[in-house]
C-alpha cells in the first residue's frame, strides 16, 4: 500500500503530483500514492538561488544552475523557485506573492521545467482531443489560442489544457501522446466579453492580470492521447478574408514548433537542445502541421470552429 503524506493531490500532464499548498486548477487526484514530483515550500529555493547568483560566472540571465544541483530561478514579488531534478520543485515565497500568482508560476514555468528534466517536449499552446486523438494549438502570445481552446470546448470538444502541453514518447506507437493537464483557461477580459461570458465573480488569474478562469466546458478523460495535428494560428489580412486551412512541409512544420517549445531558455541552460530537436522530429513527422489563417477578431469564430472539426484528417 503506498505512503500517504500530507498536502495536496493531482493529477497533471499524466503524473502524479503532491504539492505543499492548493493549486486549484490541477486535476484533484482521486486516489494519492508515490507522487511522481513533490512540490514543496520552503527556505531552501531562496538559498540556492542566491549561491547561483553569487558565482562569477552566474552571468545577466534569470535562469541560474543550482550549485546543488538542476536549475533555480526567481520572480520578483512571487518566489525563487529550484528544480533540482524532474522530481521535486522547492520554492520559497514572497511574502508579497498573492495564491493565484504563485500556483500560475508554479504550474507554468516551475512544471515545466522539472517535465523538461523528465525528457518531456513540453510546448507552448493550448490542447483539445478530436475525433479521439490531441490537436495542439500554437500561436504567438495573443494568439487566442485560449479563447479558441475554450469556444472548441463550449461546442462538445474535449479540454486537455492551456498554455502548455508535455509530450511523451509511447514505445507502442510512432506519435508522442499527451494527458489532461488543468481545469480551466485563462482569457482576457476581451475575449469573455466577446464570447459572452459574465467575468463578474471568476477568479482572476492573478492580481497583475485583466485574466479569468474559465473551467472547461468539456473535458477530456484522464488517459494519454496519440498527438495527431498540430495548428498554428495566424493572423489574415484583410479583414474580410474568411479562415483559411493549409499545410505546411516539414522544414516549415520543424521551424513552427520549435519556436513554440516552453521557456526555451530552460532547455538552453540544460543544454538539451540536441534531445528536443529530436523529438521536434518525431512529432512533425508523426502528424499533420497546419496553419490556420483567419481575422484576429471574433465574427469569424463559428466558421473557425466548424473548420477545425470537420476537417480533421
Amino acid at each position: 500500500m503506498p505512503e500517504r503524506e500530507n498536502g495536496y493531490w493531482y493529477r497533471c500532464h499524466g503524473l502524479l503530483v503532491r504539492s505543499a499548498f492548493q493549486i486549484p486548477q490541477m486535476l484533484a487526484a482521486a486516489s494519492p500514492g508515490v507522487p511522481d514530483i513533490r512540490i514543496e515550500s520552503g527556505p531552501d529555493a531562496a538559498r540556492v538561488v542566491a549561491l547561483a547568483r553569487a558565482k562569477p560566472d552566474a552571468g545577466p540571465g534569470v535562469v541560474w544552475k543550482g550549485p546543488d544541483g538542476g536549475l533555480c530561478f526567481s520572480v520578483a514579488e512571487v518566489g525563487d523557485f529550484w528544480i533540482p531534478d524532474g522530481h521535486t520543485i522547492a520554492i520559497t515565497r514572497n511574502s508579497a506573492a498573492d495564491d493565484q500568482t504563485l500556483a500560475l508560476y508554479t504550474m507554468g514555468s516551475a512544471l515545466g521545467l522539472a517535465l523538461v528534466l523528465q525528457d518531456c517536449l513540453v510546448l507552448h499552446c493550448a490542447s483539445l482531443v478530436v475525433n479521439g486523438s490531441a490537436t495542439l494549438l500554437l500561436g504567438e502570445s495573443g494568439a487566442g489560442k485560449s479563447t479558441l481552446a475554450q469556444q472548441l470546448s463550449m461546442n462538445g470538444v474535449g479540454a486537455l489544457g492551456d498554455d502548455t502541453c508535455a509530450l511523451w514518447n509511447a514505445t507502442d506507437q510512432a506519435a508522442p501522446v499527451a494527458y489532461p493537464s488543468g481545469t480551466a483557461f485563462k482569457l482576457w477580459r476581451n475575449a469573455l466579453d466577446a464570447a459572452g461570458i459574465d467575468a463578474s465573480g471568476r477568479e482572476s488569474v492573478g492580481e497583475r492580470l485583466n485574466k479569468y478562469f474559465v473551467a472547461n466546458a468539456h473535458a477530456a478523460d484522464d488517459r494519454p492521447y496519440p498527438v495527431s495535428r498540430i495548428i498554428v494560428l495566424e493572423k489574415s489580412i484583410g479583414s474580410n478574408t474568411g479562415p483559411t486551412l493549409e499545410a505546411l512541409d516539414k522544414l516549415d512544420a520543424m521551424q513552427a514548433v520549435t519556436e513554440h517549445v516552453y521557456r526555451p531558455q530552460f532547455v538552453g541552460a540544460l543544454g538539451l537542445w540536441d534531445g528536443q530537436f529530436g523529438q521536434i522530429g518525431k512529432l512533425v513527422a508523426a502528424t499533420q502541421v497546419l496553419r490556420l489563417t483567419r481575422p484576429w477578431g471574433h465574427e469569424f469564430m463559428p466558421e473557425v470552429i466548424d473548420l477545425l472539426i470537420t476537417q480533421q484528417s
